[in-house]
């Protein structure tokens, strides 16, 4: 009689969430939760005894383990394993929960930022704070505006499918443009995207960090953006040059930027950017999932429980990185 699988998860799901992974494993396995130090001597330990982990243990002591077999990532991005100095075990799988667990949420947070800055409201909020009653100047329709959204997965899509309510017309920036993708009016490429920038009011960054676009916005591309244009970014820090953003906002070329990514991030103390009226920063929390958002925690549960199913079935595994 063959031992059962262990399986350690590393993250706050709630009980009736841990319910549903130990089902979804079935009789297979053991479903344990621990919630320790991610590079503490305890997860080290617990580690050993691990064939498959649900979470995000720390690059260096995934590196000393052998017994893991595959490692089911509660966040969309796998920079993590994929972009650093420590190379992801040879032999183990890797999933994770991009293009279904967190576009609500952050297109929540995009639509939002856009409002806010098309209304001047981060403005009114200083205002309000000095107990100054004073206009902050003209305000931005995003009827008609044109926005172009780099990235055309479920971030991109909810964003664009959102802003169908206020008549923009959203253009998607992806490496697939035969496809046919509502709502997005059209699909380009990122080398056609850079003839785009002057015509767009607001430009919106939801890629994943690749070499391709790794410091794509740097100060040329910037000061190609419609005059009075704004700069949502969602995706990675790396996108935008933040040096180079902040001299384009205190010169007044464009209307505003959100940022709740930077690079680096989070920025030193001091940048400029800290102290710009026309930027506004958020800590990495556009996509709030674990005690932050219902929504996006049963998201990820049920990713995780599919993929419980079909790995104690010995099928296919989904959201594949490795």
């Amino acid at each position: 009689m063959s031992c059962k699988q262990q399986v350690l998860v590393t993250v706050p799901f709630s009980t009736s969430r841990m319910r549903r992974l130990r089902e979804a494993a079935g009789d297979d396995a053991t479903v344990t939760q621990a919630l320790v130090a991610p590079n503490s001597s305890e997860m080290r330990e617990l580690l050993s005894s691990a064939d498959v982990v649900i979470g995000e243990p720390s690059p260096e002591l995934l590196a000393q383990q052998t017994r893991i077999r595959w490692v089911q990532m509660t966040w969309a991005g796998s920079d993590l394993y994929t972009q650093g100095a420590i190379t992801f075990p040879e032999g183990v799988r890797l999933t994770n929960v991009a293009g279904a667990a967190f576009g609500h949420i952050i297109s929540q947070y995009v639509v939002g930022q856009m409002l806010a800055l098309a209304q001047n409201l981060p403005t009114y909020v200083r205002q309000q704070t000095q107990e100054e009653w004073a206009t902050a100047g003209p305000v931005l329709s995003l009827e008609g505006a044109t926005v172009l959204i780099f990235g055309a997965g479920d971030i991109g899509t909810c964003t664009a499918r959102r802003l169908s309510s206020f008549s923009c017309h959203c253009l998607g920036v992806c490496r697939n443009t035969q496809r046919s993708l509502p709502p997005f009016e059209r699909l380009v490429t990122l080398g056609e995207a850079e003839e785009l920038l002057g015509e767009a009011d607001v430009v919106v960054g939801c890629l994943p960090n690749t070499p391709e676009t790794a410091g794509y916005f740097n100060e040329r591309r910037l000061r190609a953006i419609k005059p009075g244009g704004l700069l949502v970014n969602v995706g990675r820090g790396n996108f935008v040059d933040c040096d180079a953003l902040a001299r384009v906002l205190a010169e007044g070329h464009l209307r505003g930027a959100a940022l709740d990514v930077t690079c680096p991030e989070p920025l030193p103390k001091g940048h400029p950017l800290w102290s710009e009226p026309r930027c506004a920063i958020t800590p990495h929390q556009a996509g709030g999932s674990f005690g932050k958002c219902p929504q996006t925690e049963e998201r990820i549960c049920s990713i995780c429980c599919e993929n419980l199913r079909h790995w104690f079935a010995g099928e296919p595994l989904e959201h594949v990185v490795y």
